[in-house]
């Protein structure tokens, strides 16, 4: 049998009712019962999570203390960033640099406007020299030769305008790409510049800074600890043999480290479903009902998880059961080895579901 829970017994009675008159036995008794999975854990903010650098640098300011509350944006760490700077500001020159290029008045297309201006006053002109040759050639006033030359220079003309006209669009269009592309390494840029701004994501509160300023810190490391400090929980850690009784809403009863002797009360609201390596066990999160006044994160404490109640059950003392489930039962002066069927199994209690009558006498034998 596994004595793994803690029961919870209404009633000191019980314990005086549970003892026998006769030497080393002891008769089954009818009392309430509560069944508690206990669970270690600690305090933690809610939502609470760890900040990471972004980049490799050394802290050059912590702006913020612990136990500051932040707004979304507000810098908590400051890192070294002279590389950034230098690239963003090379950034920012080429996307003027392509902006310029890319206007209608850039001196790269002023260049090709200027040639489209000439070639088209040459295509003019050599159609006008093509006309006045046609008319020529129809009377026989020129050879079929000049005539010839003449379409031949307007042909040339006409194809040197249109050549132009596509590299005017096809520098235009490159342009663009150029000037699409400075501006999104302008904005990288300026994006990586700004990571060595560590900021806060959020209204949180800083619980922990991990890093000082001038240390040199790689990315993604840890650097701060934050969370809501309105929404403290309880984190706790549930073995592998128990964590199928947990259930959300289930009543949690918590003592801290800090305050012996006082229970305060809350309930399941989380169940992870993951099992952590580390800790080998499940972690199971509660809330206070009514959080208890000057809570500090991270407060060790102990719970017992409340997974069932019966308000009547037969219970017998421990020692009256085997690890398997036996009892030795005396009937006069007889004595008779019975396997009894358990319900919930406890340090000093075993409750009874079959196998003896409340009558019995049973011996404290293990």
């Amino acid at each position: 049998m596994k004595r793994s829970f803690i029961i919870l017994l209404a009633g000191s009675a019980l314990f005086s009712s549970c003892k026998s008159k006769h030497n080393g036995t002891a008769t089954p008794v009818y009392a309430p019962i509560t069944e508690a999975v206990f669970a270690p854990g600690h305090i933690e903010a809610g939502g609470q999570f760890t900040l990471t650098a972004l980049n490799d640098g050394y802290i050059t300011e912590v702006p913020v203390s612990e136990g500051d509350t932040v707004s979304i944006g507000q810098v908590i760490f400051k890192q070294d960033n002279t590389t950034a700077a230098i690239a963003q500001k090379s950034a920012t020159a080429n996307l003027a640099i392509a902006r310029q290029n890319a206007s209608d008045n850039s001196a790269v297309l002023e260049q090709l406007n200027q040639q489209l201006h000439t070639a088209t006053e040459k295509l003019a002109n050599d159609l006008s020299v093509r006309d006045r040759n046609a008319r020529l050639y129809a009377t026989r006033s020129v050879a079929k030769v000049d005539f010839d030359n003449a379409e031949l220079a307007y042909q040339s003309s006409l194809n040197n305008v249109e050549q132009i006209r596509q590299n005017i669009a096809a520098t235009r269009l490159s342009l663009q790409q150029t000037l699409i592309n400075s501006r999104k390494d302008q904005e990288t840029a300026i994006a990586n510049n700004a990571y060595y701004d560590i900021k806060s994501p959020g209204a949180y509160t800083v619980y922990t800074l991990l890093k000082r300023k001038g240390d040199l810190v790689r990315k993604g490391d840890a650097l701060a600890t934050l969370g809501h400090a309105g929404g403290m929980l309880i984190s706790l850690s549930v073995d592998e043999g128990s964590i199928a009784k947990i259930k959300t809403g289930q009543t949690v009863l918590t003592e801290l480290n800090t305050e012996k002797g006082r229970t305060y009360t809350g309930h399941v609201s989380k169940i992870y479903p993951s099992f952590d390596e580390q800790s080998q066990a499940y972690t199971v999160e509660a809330t206070f009902d009514t959080i208890p006044a000057g809570l500090m994160n991270g407060t060790l404490l102990q719970s017992n998880i409340i997974v069932s109640h019966k308000e009547r059950a037969m219970l017998v003392p421990a020692a009256c059961v085997s690890p398997d489930g036996k009892a030795l039962v005396k009937h006069g002066r007889q004595t008779d080895t019975i396997q009894l069927k358990t319900g919930i199994v406890a340090k000093d209690y075993v409750e009874i579901l079959g196998g003896i009558h409340a009558d019995d006498k049973l011996i404290k034998a293990y």
